[in-house]
């Protein structure tokens, strides 16, 4: 594949093929959606998870799109390891990495009351560590011109009863989001999150008290939303996908929920 180093033209989107994604939680959901969009795009990918095993799945899956895609299992909240990947990526595309999608995440369902230390620390390493570490990474390896894209959640700004831990990380990778994007506008550099209310991936059905809960998780979202059902993991790889091109759009939070936070 031959990389693509010219700059785009004024007004134009940002041009993505021939360029190096890196894309985290890429094994499953939401991630992996976004993997598939911007391997489409005729984008390298470093595909970045805990699981190598689901890792080489998605590899698999993703082989016909003819692009150069690597995998790398660790944990994004080691700041090593971030350094680590964006330095793969960088090999793999034989430049920086021009995207950077932040898609590992994870959940606790319990108020607050009920929220250990232990579960407190998993949630807020992965989902705002981990965010940063990454991003901080692509900043320090970064050329001019690129993109951050965090996915975030309609809980980093309206509350959810029982999601105490989760609501706190999304509301701060939210402002994490908007802090970096005004530190790096003069670098052309942009950075925006997607807000996806319920999504119809692993993590929604995860973490219930009760099988019951689980099997009636996606009915009672679909009640809460507007337009009457939940996101597919593609509908919200397609906005990521639009911020990923879109040059003149930071500091944004993109809502990907069907109307939920509107009201």
């Amino acid at each position: 594949m031959t990389m693509v180093t010219d700059n785009n033209p004024a007004g134009q989107p940002r041009i993505l093929a021939g360029h190096t994604a890196v894309v985290t939680g890429a094994g499953s959901g939401v991630g992996f959606a976004c993997a598939q969009l911007l391997a489409d795009a005729g984008m390298a990918l470093l595909l970045v998870g805990r699981s190598e095993d689901k890792l080489a799945a998605a590899k698999e899956k993703l082989s016909a799109a003819d692009v150069p895609i690597a995998i790398l299992a660790g944990d994004v909240a080691d700041a090593a390891f971030a350094n680590l990947a964006l330095s793969r990526a960088a090999t793999l595309g034989q430049a920086p990495a021009r995207v950077l999608v932040n898609s590992a995440g994870v959940i606790v369902r319990r108020e607050a009351v009920d929220t250990s230390e232990e579960d407190w620390h998993r949630v807020m390493r992965t989902n705002v560590d981990g965010v940063f570490y990454m991003s901080r990474a692509f900043a320090q390896q970064a050329s001019e011109v690129g993109t951050i894209i965090n996915v975030s959640s309609t809980c980093g700004s309206v509350g959810s009863p029982g999601l105490a831990a989760y609501c706190a990380s999304k509301g701060a990778v939210n402002q994490l989001t908007r802090t970096m994007a005004l530190e790096l506008a003069h670098r052309r550099i942009t950075v925006n999150a997607v807000a996806p209310g319920a999504i119809d991936s692993p993590m929604l059905h995860s973490e219930h008290a009760t099988a019951a809960l689980a099997d009636s998780v996606v009915s009672r979202n679909q009640e809460s939303i507007p337009i009457g059902d939940v996101a597919q993991p593609t509908e919200v790889a397609r906005a990521v996908l639009f911020l990923a091109t879109e040059p003149h759009v930071t500091g944004s939070i993109l809502s990907v929920d069907g109307g939920y936070t509107a009201g």
